[in-house]
């Protein structure tokens, strides 16, 4: 859990009280009155903002989003089960999303489509299956838990089609395997040109624009967003892993830029983590921190 995982919990944590504030010039104000990082999420801070969801109301400082509790659920039970399946994925979700289960919170719809699917199975129903054609980050989630455990890229995706079929997943796995493999011995931003090659055809340019441009509200604008969906997600992370290199501005920049920022979140502080020191943000936060990751 050290190497990737707990460095991309604490970056998911500290910027869940944001989290889908689509208004960075907003964001930027509210910056300039308080450290932005490790707030509670606030009706009346939402309710301000242009564009925002208001999503976690019983939210305390070190929880983080619905993708990193999935995270934490599904390291869980497969660091001493190699075997673990679809079907027990399948399974473990469920346990938590079903009405009354074990998790009590939002919901994203790709686990509302599974939990209708599996209703629906378990009862004999005569209804259409929901289609499995998810493109959140959360398909990364079995590539960061493979990832820690020492698994493979395929293991990963044989557990990521519970939401979608799109193989573009997989392909921007072997695209961060060869960030992370190579992230320590050679220069980073000879790293990520290098790894950027293995991502699907149609997201090149993108992925070359990412580089490119050191202005991120151009970047942004024109070749990437702010939403969760891996067309708009993935460049990004991009962009800010090629032009940053510390740990702690990442975050804070990616919170900047607003939307989906706890969820990129996940990637940034796994792969900064590991040329970067992770700071403790506050002694008294971050210990309250360690107490809901551990």
């Amino acid at each position: 859990m050290e190497k990737y995982i707990k460095p991309a919990l604490i970056a998911n944590a500290a910027t869940l009280g944001i989290h889908w504030i689509y208004d960075p010039k907003y964001l930027a104000e509210l910056n300039r009155k308080q450290d932005i990082l490790f707030l509670v999420q606030n009706k009346e801070t939402y309710n301000k903002a242009k564009v925002a969801f208001y999503s976690y109301p019983n939210h305390k400082i070190g929880d983080v989003s619905v993708q990193g509790e999935i995270l934490k659920w599904l390291y869980k039970a497969m660091k001493d089960n190699a075997n673990f399946t679809l079907d027990d994925y399948d399974a473990l979700l469920f346990s938590y999303f079903k009405p009354g289960g074990l998790y009590q919170g939002y919901v994203e719809s790709y686990a509302l489509k599974n939990v209708i699917n599996k209703i629906g199975t378990n009862l004999n129903l005569k209804v259409e299956k929901e289609s499995l054609d998810d493109d959140h980050l959360v398909g990364f989630i079995p590539y960061l838990v493979c990832r820690e455990l020492n698994l493979s890229s395929s293991k990963a995706w044989s557990l990521a089609q519970i939401f979608t079929k799109n193989k573009d997943y997989f392909m921007f796995y072997e695209m961060f395997d060869a960030i992370l493999d190579s992230i320590g011995t050679k220069d980073k931003k000879t790293c990520i040109k290098d790894a950027i090659k293995k991502a699907p055809k149609k997201y090149l340019d993108a992925l070359n624009k990412a580089i490119e441009l050191d202005d991120t509200d151009e970047f942004i604008e024109k070749y990437s967003g702010r939403a969760c969906a891996i067309n708009q997600s993935i460049p990004l992370i991009i962009h800010l892993l090629y032009h940053i290199d510390s740990y702690e501005e990442a975050v804070r920049k990616n919170a900047l830029i607003g939307g989906a920022i706890s969820d990129r979140n996940l990637l940034l502080g796994a792969v900064l983590a590991q040329i970067s020191d992770i700071p403790k943000f506050g002694q008294k936060k971050y210990f309250s921190l360690q107490l809901v990751i551990n």
